[in-house]
């Protein structure tokens, strides 16, 4: 659930006045303030004596099922204290696991991150990516290749797509499945960024592979 609350804030010029800020926000419920968040535009304030027009720093909460991320926002100035922070952060998320039903249990781990625009630049990355799996599973479609799906947020750390294109190779290994399965795609379409970036890993790394584990197939 996402929620704000009055805060008091003291702007540079010495002021200190109320302002609702955002403390909580759930982007599945509320995808207008994920919007707002992406574009730095949350948490906007305006000074009432001069007029100044700036981003409140405070903590944020926020979730997105879907993608699998649960990020504690910290202000920027608190990164010196970060060992501090991690620690509380990880006292936090256990607490609240605590509270969650079996419906609602999260099987991935938080992130700690200090300043707004950390988490928008990493949602801005994710939208470009997002919009080329998109295309991706049109060219498959178009192209009848099978796709991988992997949890978004074990694909975040792992740092590749979260759907990957695969041709089946009768004796071969997965690696050169999906190594087929995007010269296939980039073929089709050069210009994608994000599936370029994950040929020249597999390509360039002989020992990658990926754990059959961790992937679905659709």
């Amino acid at each position: 659930m996402s929620f704000a609350k009055l805060e008091e804030i003291t702007c540079p010029c010495g002021e200190v006045f109320e302002a609702e800020l955002w403390n909580a926000i759930n982007a599945r419920e509320d995808p207008e303030l994920k919007e707002a968040l992406t574009c730095c535009e949350l948490n906007v304030v305006c000074c009432p004596a001069c007029g100044e027009i700036f981003y409140a720093e405070h903590f944020i909460l926020y979730h997105d099922s879907a993608s699998e991320i649960i990020a504690f926002i910290y202000p920027s100035s608190f990164e010196p204290q970060a060992d501090y922070w991690a620690s509380k952060m990880k006292e936090d998320f256990a607490k609240a696991l605590q509270d969650l039903t079996t419906d609602e249990k999260i099987d991935y781990q938080p992130m700690l991150l200090f300043g707004l625009e950390s988490l928008a630049s990493i949602l801005r990355s994710e939208e470009q990516d997002f919009d080329e799996i998109s295309i991706l599973e049109y060219i498959a479609k178009e192209l009848g290749l099978s796709l991988i799906r992997i949890k978004p947020s074990i694909a975040r750390r792992l740092q590749i797509p979260w759907l990957l294109p695969r041709v089946p190779i009768k004796g071969g290994e997965l690696r050169d499945e999906i190594l087929a399965g995007l010269d296939r795609v980039l073929k089709h379409n050069e210009h994608l960024t994000c599936y370029n970036r994950m040929r020249h890993l597999i390509e360039h790394n002989k020992k990658w592979t990926l754990d059959k584990n961790l992937i679905k197939q659709t």
